[in-house]
């Protein structure tokens, strides 16, 4: 290919892309009123209380790849319910390995109920492979009963996702300097991460912060029945 042509594909692509970000209806930006947590054994919750207070729902790392589970988990998960707090649990998918062992593992240690956020699965790693990913989400689907979320970067989501990927509702991480929706002709954002250093009471250390893109109606909808 010409050296020039090359150049411009380079610097056309992410203009592209970031164009898809733009959502000027009056539902673009997230007014933050359901807010929400990612966390893992990484970080150190104290006090769940005062965690509640400030978020409606809370993700937390369950397993990864075919045997890897998170040690926090289990005590995250029933100190969030006693808190009031919506639950979600995620799994984050390792390359080389199958979808079917990967759903395996986390089909052991998380039991999903009513009011639960859906089966959660995290793809960031660029080496995976899309078909056991969307093999992992089918037995989700199957298993759970209901659409699982899938959490990426945008901008890997938009380059390497979005073309392989089934039709899921999307947990995005966006630079919050892009305070707008993401828009996409197949698929829905109803999760943004906004920021990755924030600070919670109740919590050491820096935490994931998100937002619900949607109203509370939306929110309740995306629950599990």
């Amino acid at each position: 290919m010409n050296k020039a042509l090359v150049i411009i594909s380079i610097l056309v692509i992410p203009v592209v892309i970031v164009r898809n970000l733009i959502d000027l209806s009056p539902s673009a930006s997230s007014d933050f009123k359901i807010t929400g947590i990612d966390i893992s054994h990484h970080n150190s919750v104290y006090n769940w209380n005062k965690v509640g207070k400030q978020n409606a729902f809370c993700i937390m790392k369950a397993t990864e790849g075919s045997s890897f589970s998170d040690r926090k988990f289990k005590n995250y998960w029933i100190n969030a319910k006693q808190n009031g707090i919506i639950r979600g649990a995620y799994h984050f998918f390792s390359p080389g390995v199958s979808g079917e062992k990967q759903f395996e593992n986390f089909k052991r240690h998380v039991k999903l109920g009513k009011n639960d956020l859906p089966p959660i699965l995290d793809v960031e790693l660029k080496n995976c492979n899309i078909d056991e990913v969307n093999k992992w989400l089918k037995l989700a689907e199957n298993y759970y009963g209901v659409k699982p979320i899938v959490y990426s970067d945008y901008f890997f989501f938009k380059l390497l996702m979005e073309r392989k990927l089934d039709n899921y509702p999307l947990w995005l991480h966006i630079n919050k300097r892009f305070k707008v929706k993401p828009s996409f002709n197949n698929f829905d954002c109803v999760i943004w991460q906004y920021n990755q250093y924030g600070k919670i009471n109740g919590i050491n250390g820096n935490v994931d912060l998100n937002t619900f893109l949607g109203d509370s109606e939306d929110f309740k909808n995306l629950l599990i029945k």
